[in-house]
């Protein structure tokens, strides 16, 4: 009759080992009661004595007995050091997967619970559910003496603090009353944590349980150097654990998702109407047909669209709107469908900022008096242009252009951007205040010319690196001198020119600032002629980026981001000293594109991920004022204040739930209410599972070594065969207490 590989087991697979063997010098210490007994025989001295003739018949059958009580309690007293040196070493019995479990083994198990916010998906039940029925079953198979502990993969960090349960009944209503999280999920950093907590455990034989969706990017196994990893401190544990991985939902669910929500501009104001993109999924295996998509605005429904998604298919759907008042608002779009098996990525909110004004500090290297002479003169025309055909119209942007003199004066908060056009170079006390106003979210455009002093700009504002400036400057390129008519001859080209300057060229970071450039949007600006410009040494750096270059490969345009802020250097000038650019079309979007760029950082952030601390800056009287939090459900929180000068901020971590978080002054104030918004990873939307070949890797022996249990049935036949052991320290102790007790008999029985 056939046996089952899982009740089976071998003489061979039992193999003895010591879990402390580090003290194995400790055997030593056998020695010592013989090394004892023969320096006590070395000191007994002879002593010749004439009538000891007469007594040595008499004694020798005495001497006999005598000599043999001493070599047993020397056999005793030795074997007692013996068994307590085996007991200081933790001797065990370690036998291999395939062994059965017996009555008096103990297990120490793990129950991984994968409690992404994929887990719940499914219909009429979700993935979380039927992991708690899987964990449920498991916990049925264990006995009085096992301890089990219940690690959550959103709580992977506090893994090794995890307690051990020994009150199977507590953990099984664990398991009921735990509900999936909205996170993600990071399976290579809790499957490190469990098996920590399974190596500090006291059972020989080791058990850990996965219960997980299979979504692949949760897995991560394309970080080979975390599992591999992972798959040495399996081997190497004293006791490796069985490792059994029972995944949930067979089929993959249908799902539905609104993945993001942009607006068309990068600065939102009341005096035009933009778009909002909508980006829709369908990550289900079937079509999806008459799926409506609706477009939200501060709560209200403006429009809906409906469309047919084939699987897989992603879809960009516009939406018109015009703000009727600055200050924070909120847009989303939400998305139903029949068939969607997963509901919590159906909606995706946006909180935006509308500006009715947004200054910017001009600081001129080069003022002159006469009309467009000064650096300056044509960049101030182009962020604010004026529009004599509608007196009405009116753009965002609020320059204002100040000499170098006057910057160390001005108060820098006031303004979101600051431009430095061709300006020598700066004292410490006023580089210190930029530093300030970038790292606390403010921009700062900087333009080059004639008058900038290179050696200067490296040492106070590049710091080999650690300034603002995003790369070193090296010398004027020097092409040529600019001819004094402001418009080369309209038959002078490139060929003929060659040499004489150079285009703007290539975008090769994707950036909003410049997406109209880019040869697909139709904006060229190509035609612009650069004749002179500052070389710059490489980027280098995690938050510098090379955004455009020249089409002689040299650095045209290069930002860095510094604390919140961002700095963004455009190696020639913004006048017509250096280059034609001011007379051509694109002049007045280019610029005003870098600028609002540098000024569409909103700090503190106010679109969040879940668990994401959110915070609230409050000035001028609303700062002396108490302010509430409504969040998605639940009773208004009081937030606690921290003064900052003139500022008040307040603050509030608690952001688990997804939705619509509101902060606003007590008493109803709506000036100075603030829309948050707090949003599912959108990773968690993409419901693919791990295939054949990806199992493939978790199941290997030379990998994670799990074994797949996919139905209720095999999981508990497979709990308690994995590998593990039997502890022998209580056999030695007692051991060592009977030759003790024994020792103690025979002393008193024969002194």
């Amino acid at each position: 009759m056939r046996r089952s590989p899982i009740t089976c087991a071998t003489a061979r697979s039992n193999k003895r080992m010591f879990l402390n063997p580090a003290l194995l010098w400790g055997l030593a210490a056998v020695s010592a009661p013989i090394v004892i007994h023969l320096i006590h025989r070395s000191r007994i001295q002879s002593q010749n004595w004439g009538a000891m003739m007469f007594l040595e018949e008499l004694l020798a059958e005495r001497a006999r007995s005598l000599r043999l009580r001493s070599l047993i309690l020397l056999a005793v007293r030795t074997l007692l050091v013996l068994f307590l040196v085996l007991a200081m070493l933790k001797p065990a019995v370690r036998w291999q997967a395939g062994a059965a479990r017996s009555g008096r083994e103990r297990v120490s198990a793990v129950l991984l619970m994968d409690d992404s916010c994929s887990m719940r998906a499914g219909r009429p039940r979700t993935a979380w559910q039927e992991a708690q029925d899987l964990a449920l079953k498991y916990l049925e198979e264990l006995k009085n003496g096992d301890d089990v502990t219940i690690v959550l993969t959103s709580k992977a960090a506090q893994a090794a603090s995890a307690a051990a349960l020994f009150d199977l009944e507590g953990a099984k209503n664990m398991i009921r009353n735990a509900q999936p999280s909205y996170g993600t999920a990071d399976l290579p950093r809790a499957v490190t944590g469990a098996l920590q907590v399974l190596e500090s455990r006291h059972n020989p034989r080791r058990e850990l349980v996965i219960f997980s969706d299979l979504q692949t990017d949760g897995w991560q196994l394309e970080d080979g150097t975390r599992w591999s990893f992972i798959a040495g401190a399996r081997k190497s544990s004293k006791f490796p654990p069985q490792v059994l991985l029972a995944p949930v939902l067979r089929e993959r669910p249908g799902n539905l998702a609104v993945l993001s929500v942009t607006p068309s501009r990068q600065v939102i104001d009341p005096f035009s109407e933009l778009f909002f993109h909508v980006e829709v999924l369908n990550d289900g295996e079937h079509p999806a047909d008459d799926v409506s998509v609706t477009f939200i605005v501060d709560g209200a429904p403006k429009t809906t669209q409906t469309l047919d998604l084939n699987p897989g298919e992603r879809r960009v759907l516009d939406f018109a709107h015009r703000f009727d008042r600055a200050g924070s608002s909120y847009v989303g779009a939400k998305i139903r469908a029949v068939g969607d098996q997963y509901e919590e990525d159906n909606e995706l909110y946006l909180s935006v900022l509308v500006m009715d004004s947004l200054p910017v500090l001009i600081v001129d290297g080069d003022r002159r008096t006469g009309p467009l002479e000064s650096e300056t003169a044509f960049l101030a025309l182009a962020l604010a242009p004026q529009d004599k055909e509608d007196p009405d119209w009116r753009t965002v942007l609020a320059p204002t252009v100040v000499d170098v003199t006057d910057l160390r004066g001005t108060d820098l908060l006031k303004y979101r951007v600051v431009v430095l056009a061709n300006v020598a170079g700066l004292p410490s006390a006023t580089v210190s205040e930029l530093e300030r106003f970038v790292i606390g979210g403010g921009g700062l455009l900087v333009a080059l010319g004639d008058r900038v002093q290179p050696e200067a700009y490296n040492r106070d504002l590049f710091r080999h690196g650690s300034g603002l400036l995003p790369v070193a400057l090296g010398d004027p390129a020097l092409r040529t001198v600019r001819p004094a008519a402001p418009v080369l001859a309209a038959g002078t080209s490139p060929e003929a020119a060659a040499g004489r300057f150079v285009h703007l060229g290539q975008i090769v970071s994707r950036v909003a600032a410049l997406d109209l450039f880019r040869p697909e949007k139709g904006q060229d600006w190509s035609s612009g002629r650069v004749f002179n410009y500052f070389k710059t040494a490489p980027a280098s750096g995690d938050q510098v980026r090379v955004l455009a270059l020249y089409t002689d490969g040299q650095t045209a345009i290069a930002q860095k981001k510094v604390g919140e802020g961002k700095v963004t250097l455009f190696t020639s000038s913004v006048d017509a000293d250096w280059t034609d650019l001011p007379i051509q079309p694109f002049y007045v979007p280019f610029f005003q594109s870098l600028v609002l760029d540098l000024a569409s950082q909103v700090v503190p952030p106010r679109n969040l991920a879940v668990d994401q601390s959110l915070s609230c800056v409050a000035t001028g009287p609303l700062a002396l004022k108490p302010h509430l939090l409504y969040p998605p459900r639940g009773n208004p929180v009081a937030l606690p204040v921290q003064r900052q000068g003139a500022l008040s901020v307040f603050a509030y971590d608690q952001t688990r739930l997804p939705g619509l978080y509101t902060v606003a002054p007590e008493g109803g104030d709506t000036e100075g209410r603030v829309y948050y918004t707090v949003s599912v990873d959108r990773r968690e939307s993409h419901l693919t599972r791990l295939g054949r070949e990806e199992l493939q890797r978790l199941t290997d022996a030379e990998g994670l070594g799990a074994r797949l249990v996919e139905t209720p049935e095999e999981l508990v036949l497979a709990a308690g065969t994995g590998s593990g052991g039997y502890p022998l320290i209580a056999h030695f102790l007692l051991l060592a207490l009977g030759c003790c007790f024994l020792e103690l008999y025979l002393e008193r029985r024969w002194s």
